[in-house]
Formats: C-alpha cells, structure tokens, sequence
C-alpha cells in the first residue's frame, strides 16, 4: 500500500492530539487534585465514588438526627434530675411538720411549697431551641398550665422518633421523648399529690396524718415512677451514644473509600504530566524534521 504524505501528516495528528488530550487531562487533574471528572475517566472508580457519597449523604442525615435526638435526651435528663431535687426538698419540708409548730408556721411551710410547685411545673415547660420537651408530639403546645390549686397538659402522649439508621423506626422503643405522664403522672398525679399536701398546711391546723403518711407516701411512689422514667431514658440515650460513635467510625472508612476512588496520586500525577509534556514536544521536533513542509500545507 501507497504511504502518501497526507496519509503520514493525519496519523501524526493523530497521535500528537491524544498526547496532547492526556497531557491537558491531567493537567485538569492536578488544578483540583481529583482524578474523577466525568464518568468515563474510570467507569469502575466513577461508580464507586458514587455509591460512597452516597452513603456519605445518608449518613449525614442520621448523624445529624442522632445529635438532635441526643441533645433532646439530655435536656430531657437534666430537667428530671431537677425534678427529683424538688421532690427530695419537698418532701424534707412536710417532714417538717412534724405538729410541734404554730399555725405561721405551717403557712410559711406552704409558701415553700408553693414556689416549689411553680418550679416543678415550670421545668415541665422545659424547651429545646422553640420545641417543649414533654409535649409529646405537640411539642409547641405550652405542656403544663397551673390555675390556683389545678395544673392541666395540653400536650399529648405521643412519642418522637428520629430514624438514625436505614430501615423502619419502631417509637415505642427508638423514642427520644417523654411526654407528662412520664415526669408527672397520668393524671399530674405527683403536681396533685404536692398541692394536697400544700393545701393541708396553708390552713394552720393540718391533717398531719394526710401530710406525713398518705402525701409522703404518695410521693415516694410518684419520685419512684419518676426514677425509673429517667433510668429508661438513659438506657436509650447509651444506644443513641454508641450509635454514634459508630456512625462516626463508618463514615472514616466511606471516607477512605471516596478519597481511594477521586483524590488524585499528586507525586505521580505531576510525572506523568512532566513525561507527556516531554513526549508532546519531542512529537513535535520529530515531527517538524520528518515532514517540514507537508505539515505546513496541511495546517493550511
């Protein structure tokens, strides 16, 4: 077969714009230091990268669910606690009235009380960001309203669930919430059992049978409900905790795998560029010396 010089200018073309297509793809490369652009730059890889941003993205979302969830669980906790602590007080205040006091007395008891009943019901009230966090799933409904001697709910007893892995939340057992029938009883029977005992003392002359016996034994039952509402609530906020800490250690490796498959190898990516280069303008003093004039015709 006949080798014309156009036949020898086209092939050296040829070959002189792939290696030119290769030096300006890494180029590319190295101006962002990822080594995927297109999905045809590794089909392998490309499908990969996607599949591990992907599970970056999912994962993004359940981290961010497990932060709210455990934020929401330890306000939760901390204004259990501080329910307990009035508890405790009030109770060392009824045992207090121990029927050696005159009547002031026991009125200045009641006072104490009173303001400790404002306390209770105000940490009830207890928000996180605009959300009340005993509301159930009316969480901004204002729970706890206290008229005279009556504290009514108006949230409801519904749990909150927040999904922190793939598959179906169950919100009996992945709730991040207690609603007031957990702190305060179904009823408000612990804000009730408060103001009976109050009340006894605000008249001078209390039934010391109903403040030492019934009303503390009332609130013995009613700390004890609340007691165990808080341990459950710590049960479930270790599994959330260590959900977490797995999350965070498998988005480390979905990491890894996404900076296998698009970060860019720099040291040997910057070879390969200085090699093309090299290759590119040696094509082109070869090419010059090999066809000076017919390559200038071509061009035209």
């Amino acid at each position: 077969m006949r080798v014309t010089n156009n036949m020898i200018t086209y092939n050296f073309l040829t070959s002189l714009n792939k290696s030119l297509e290769r030096q300006n793809k890494i180029q590319e490369q190295l101006t962002d230091g990822k080594q995927l652009h297109r999905p045809s730059d590794n089909p392998v890889k490309s499908i990969r990268a996607l599949r591990a941003n992907v599970s970056l993205v999912e994962n993004e979302q359940y981290t961010q669910n497990l932060n709210d969830a455990i934020s929401w669980m330890e306000s939760t906790d901390s204004a259990m606690s501080n329910l307990s602590s009035i508890a405790i007080k009030f109770k060392e205040l009824a045992l207090s009235a121990d029927g050696t006091k005159p009547p002031e007395a026991y009125k200045a008891i009641a006072a104490e009380m009173d303001g400790l009943i404002n306390q209770a019901v105000t940490i009830g009230n207890t928000k996180l960001g605009d959300r009340y966090i005993f509301s159930g799933q009316q969480d901004k409904t204002l729970p706890f309203v206290r008229t005279d001697d009556t504290v009514t709910y108006y949230g409801d007893n519904n749990k909150i669930s927040m999904q922190i892995k793939a598959g179906v939340t169950t919100p009996t057992q992945d709730s991040v919430n207690l609603t007031g029938a957990a702190i305060f009883g179904a009823n408000n029977e612990m804000l009730q059992h408060m103001i009976e005992i109050k009340s006894q003392l605000e008249t001078g002359t209390p039934d010391l049978n109903v403040v030492l016996n019934t009303g503390l034994t009332n609130l013995d039952v009613d700390s004890s409900k609340l007691l165990e509402a808080q341990t459950q609530l710590g049960a479930r906020m270790s599994s959330y905790l260590l959900a977490e800490n797995m999350l965070e250690k498998a988005n480390v490796v979905i990491t890894g795998d996404v900076a296998a498959n698009e970060d860019l190898d720099i040291p040997k990516a910057i070879i390969d560029f200085k090699t093309s280069e090299t290759v590119y303008k040696n094509a082109l003093s070869v090419g010059a010396k090999i066809m000076p004039a017919s390559l200038v015709d071509f061009l035209k």
